[in-house]
């Protein structure tokens, strides 16, 4: 039995699968700047290429994971996936309004039943953060 796994994560601007099954995915982002806390982003997508068993449903969970154990920005969401012929599926889940409590390390978790088959991680921080030399980096 072939393990489930992730080929891609990532967190972008915007996302979306073509009736050909072809995912597009625009501004990947690994980074988040925000100008004070709590703060966060009006609108993101966690886009996801998931390799399995051909032919398989998966229910998935979604987890947001901080260093920091600061408030997830986000409640643990089930994700329903059924793989193709080839054993593949696009994930493509919209967030909205992401709230951040304090800066720190995210980490976009996706589990199938206790395990982990992929993550990206969402760096937040404030934006007067200054660069090596003391200057304030550019907005």
């Amino acid at each position: 039995m072939k393990q489930l796994k992730t080929e891609i994560i990532a967190l972008c601007d915007y996302a979306s699968v073509s009736r050909e099954g072809k995912l597009s995915v625009n501004g990947i982002f690994d980074e988040l700047r925000i100008q004070k806390f709590p703060g966060g982003m009006a609108r993101a997508f966690l886009v996801a290429t998931v390799n399995g068993e051909p032919n398989t449903q998966y229910s998935l969970d979604l987890k947001v994971e901080s260093e920091n154990n600061g408030k997830s920005p986000l409640k643990d969401l089930t994700l329903n996936a059924l793989t193709s012929a080839n054993g593949k599926n696009n994930l493509i889940v919209e967030l909205i309004n992401l709230g951040f409590e304090k800066e720190g390390d995210y980490e976009f978790k996706i589990y199938n039943k206790k395990e982990e088959v992929g993550s990206t991680l969402l760096r937040v921080m404030n934006q007067q953060q200054k660069d090596m030399n003391g200057a304030r980096l550019p907005n």
